[in-house]
């Protein structure tokens, strides 16, 4: 089964109270433990964050991230396919 990347973009909207971090830790830690996680981090200014991970196709992402706790009305998810280089 071959893999893409994608990266999932966050921004928090000005209504963001940060009580969903620790559900959204949880969940990049689910990710690293299923081997589909490739790397994450907050932006420098706590404007949001990123997570890249591995997956089959981007439906599959939108589907996996709708579990993420902090991805809802305080936050704007964004997914793009991301064909890098090293």
């Amino acid at each position: 089964m071959d893999l893409s990347t994608f990266i999932v973009w966050i921004e928090r909207k000005p209504s963001f109270s940060g009580d969903t971090i620790a559900g959204h830790r949880d969940f990049i830690s689910q990710l690293k433990e299923n081997g589909l996680l490739v790397f994450a981090g907050p932006f420098s200014d706590q404007t949001g964050g990123a997570y890249v991970i591995k997956a089959t196709s981007l439906e599959s992402v939108k589907s996996l991230i709708g579990n993420d706790p902090m991805n809802n009305e305080d936050c704007i998810y964004e997914v793009k396919e991301w064909n890098y280089s090293s």
